[in-house]
């Protein structure tokens, strides 16, 4: 009976001491067995303690210089046990997964819309921008339109002359409206020499020939010809002062008349300076050039973004640029004007529908990259958060799994007990 027990008491020793070590921690049985103090040899005597492996990490004694061994033999308990059940990690990454792409499609999802908003946004305001420019600058163009209608109904000098002031006056008045660039010039030029002229605020006298050899190039008179309508130019520099200006332009052809006609010009001249022929006159058709209307309106407000439009762009928190396809006095595009912090970056750009030129109206609202910035942040949160959510359920299936070892060790113990109880 005494044979049976011991073996009993061992067997239960050994199966205990192998779920210490499947727990991380040290087989407590032998460890009593080695006990100088507990042990005893066959004859009674204390047993001699056998010589065991230096003890070291978890299971090394508290000393001086030993690191504490409860944390060691958590982190290296739940190894072992992962270790043991890798299964264990298909949860948490099924959950990780989930998580950051649920989340981060419903926060591409959002913050997209946002962008495309501030986009469409923007684009309107560089719209209506747009329009409002054209209309400020149709001073110019109603001015010369109403006085070409005038010429082609009645060409003869004589009576231009004579109803010139009072035309133009009312014109001025007419296109100086509230908002409006500022109508500085209108002249008439019978052949590309300024005769008939209104300036404001101050009257001043010109015989500017756009033909001649010093002007020819800078003002582009044969480009307002081969066009055949409405023009606005410029910026152009006035003849007095370092101010600049749009001009606007309307050449006027009249068909079937002679070489030499000249519509009773004062100075009987009868055609433009080094143009008697095409494209001032064609033989062939008897179509002639009478002359240009013109028109100036001052372009310093526009140019130092002094303008009611574009103010309103800064004030709604966008940059802009405006630029031209031709700029005057270069052969290329250049920059009108610009404003705002970031000038250079586009996030919409118009078109300002202009006669006989291209401008072009490009604004950046920097609100779409706090978008991104803002997208980029949450989904770095939302990975971080999910990593976390994923170790705390990793942590409670080995917490789970534990407690399931260790009911499974007392089943194990209780039946070694019951059939002990049994034995006897």
């Amino acid at each position: 009976m005494k044979g049976s027990e011991q073996e009993f008491k061992t067997a239960l020793a050994a199966e205990e001491d192998s779920h210490d070590i499947e727990r991380g921690r040290e087989p407590q049985n032998e460890k009593r067995a080695e006990d100088p103090k507990t042990a005893k040899g066959k004859d009674g005597p204390p047993a001699v303690k056998r010589s065991l492996a230096p003890k070291t990490g978890c299971a090394a004694c508290p000393g001086k210089d030993s690191p504490a061994p409860a944390c060691n033999t958590g982190v290296a308990g739940a190894l072992t046990l992962l270790s043991k059940h890798p299964q264990l990690l298909i949860a948490p990454a099924i959950l990780f997964c989930l998580i950051v792409a649920l989340c981060s499609f419903g926060i591409v999802h959002a913050t997209n819309a946002s962008y495309n908003l501030e986009g469409e946004q923007a684009k309107d305001e560089a719209t209506s921008a747009a329009d409002g420019l054209v209309v400020q600058l149709s001073s110019a163009s109603r001015a010369v339109l109403s006085l070409a209608a005038v010429v082609k109904m009645n060409p003869n000098w004589s009576f231009l002359e004579s109803n010139f002031l009072v035309l133009a006056e009312e014109l001025f008045r007419q296109s100086n409206e509230d908002g409006n660039l500022a109508l500085r010039e209108l002249a008439l030029l019978p052949f590309g020499r300024v005769r008939l002229l209104l300036t404001k605020p101050d009257q001043r006298n010109s015989t500017a020939d756009l033909f001649s050899p010093a002007l020819v190039d800078r003002l582009q008179p044969y480009q307002s010809i081969a066009v055949g309508g409405l023009t606005i130019n410029g910026p152009i520099p006035l003849t007095t002062g370092d101010e600049r200006a749009f001009a606007a332009r309307y050449p006027i052809f009249f068909s079937d008349v002679d070489e030499d006609e000249d519509w009773g010009h004062p100075d009987n001249i009868t055609h433009p300076t080094d143009c008697p022929g095409p494209p001032c006159y064609n033989p062939e058709t008897g179509e002639k050039f009478w002359g240009f209307i013109g028109a100036v309106v001052n372009a310093e407000p526009l140019l130092a973004g002094d303008n009611v439009h574009l103010k309103r762009l800064l004030s709604d928190g966008l940059s802009y640029s405006l630029t031209t396809s031709a700029l005057a006095g270069t052969n290329g595009p250049g920059i009108l004007v610009s404003g705002g912090p970031n000038p250079d970056k586009v996030t919409a750009n118009v078109t300002v529908a202009l006669p006989g030129n291209s401008w072009a109206l490009s604004v950046y609202n920097p609100r779409q990259d706090e978008i991104l910035t803002l997208r980029n942040g949450l989904i770095a949160m939302v990975v971080v958060m999910a990593f976390i959510l994923s170790v705390l359920l990793l942590l409670l299936l080995l917490s789970a799994k534990r407690a399931s070892v260790l009911l499974q060790e007392q089943l194990i113990t209780n039946k070694l007990l019951q059939e002990e109880k049994v034995s006897r």
